[in-house]
């Protein structure tokens, strides 16, 4: 079918009044089908993407703005005053000028309340230095994860978790509607978790999970504080979204990686298969993008820009959930702080000399010692390091 511009050259305030695109957005019931709907337009779809937005926030919600109500009612009142006396060309100028006011006011308290309500932060519960992985069950109950990889499964018909194909802990579901399990990987580890679902979750090291014991509602829902590796199972009538620092991902039915630690000046989110929307968490109508496979998002927090662009070996990203490490032409600080997640080490440098480093490129093998790692890092980015104990490595 031949590109159309039908909708393309329209404004934001054309498309949501018009009955066609109204309807289109309506139909489109998947990520899937509004992306082959964007597909048979030709042009910029800025205007679509931010028009369909606001419909399917009207269509979601049935609360009354009192503000825009009120303020309306004031407007229209105006109007009707002036109407009658020899002023009405001006006043009804300025009435077309407030009304847009009003209209931009009322969707954005409804974006800021719908923004506040959907990205309310989870709060993982406090928690110590530890060796271990931990589980923390709903009712606070801590079950130490004694492996390195650590294996765990929901079993929804016995309201309880598996570890490790072995013992099987009860989850507390009382309130099954707010109360989450969460998982812990400290540093130097790394665990694989299946959802109630059938979803598989590969959490690398330094990362938090939450998750539910099982899936209520309109949307399947997580949080992540770290890494982790999703292959979602298909639901096209409960979106899986993860909820990360920076971004919050929708999914139906897919194969990512999130990256996004706290710590890290960065997040990043990568496609393998499938599609996903994605939105940078904290702004309302800006930085949602519909990715397609080997493409990868990040989120600079210190420009406050995000950029897409393919990712011509999207498996070197998830070469970890495999126990290996592998680099191509990388940040020598990036690589340093995931060694220093994937071992359990801190690494002492001065920062302006590893800035000036060249991009590094390699393959590590994550099951060898920290120094046999270390001897390779040193031959490929050309640097001199001392190990000076158990967890501390100097780089001259």
């Amino acid at each position: 079918m031949k590109p159309m511009k039908r909708f393309t050259d329209s404004s934001v305030e054309e498309l949501v009044e018009d009955p066609e695109f109204i309807s289109a957005v309506k139909q489109a019931k998947t990520e899937t089908e509004w992306a082959q709907f964007l597909q048979l337009h030709d042009g910029p779809k800025g205007n679509m993407l931010q028009a369909r937005k606001f419909i399917r926030l009207m269509q979601t919600t049935e609360e009354i703005l009192p503000e825009k109500e009120i303020l309306w009612k004031a407007i229209s009142k105006m109007d009707r005053k002036h109407t009658h006396t020899g002023k009405s060309r001006n006043i009804k100028r300025f009435v077309r000028m407030a009304a847009s006011v009003i209209i931009i006011f009322a969707i954005g308290s409804l974006l800021r309340s719908k923004l506040q309500l959907h990205e309310s932060p989870y709060r993982f519960s406090e928690s110590s230095g530890t060796e271990n992985s931990v589980l923390i069950l709903p009712g606070g109950e801590k079950v130490d994860l004694k492996k390195t990889d650590s294996e765990l499964a929901v079993l929804n018909d016995q309201e309880a978790i598996q570890i490790d194909q072995d013992s099987i802990v009860k989850a507390d579901i009382a309130d099954t509607k707010e109360a989450m399990n969460e998982m812990i990987i400290p540093f130097g580890k790394k665990s694989k978790l299946t959802l109630a679902d059938g979803t598989i979750v590969w959490l690398n090291a330094g990362s938090r999970f939450a998750f539910p014991q099982k899936f209520e509602g309109s949307n399947r829902e997580v949080f992540l504080d770290g890494e982790a590796y999703f292959e979602v199972a298909k639901n096209k009538e409960q979106p899986f979204i993860v909820h990360s620092n920076d971004f919050q991902i929708e999914v139906l039915g897919t194969k990512f990686n999130v990256c996004g630690y706290s710590s890290d000046n960065y997040s990043e989110a990568l496609l393998l298969e499938g599609s996903v929307n994605i939105r940078v968490k904290g702004r309302l109508f800006k930085d949602e993008l519909l990715m397609s496979p080997n493409q990868k998002a990040t989120w600079s927090k210190e420009r406050k820009e995000i950029s897409l662009h393919s990712e011509p070996s999207p498996e070197l990203s998830i070469a970890w959930v495999k126990g290996w490490y592998e680099f191509s032409d990388e940040n020598l600080e990036q690589v340093l702080t995931k060694i220093e997640r994937y071992y359990n080490v801190k690494f002492q440098y001065n920062p302006a000399f590893i800035s000036r480093a060249l991009p590094v490129s390699g393959k590590l093998d994550l099951k060898e010692s920290i120094g046999e790692v270390m001897t390779v890092i040193s031959e490929v980015a050309k640097i001199d390091y001392q190990i000076a104990g158990d967890n501390l490595i100097i780089i001259n």
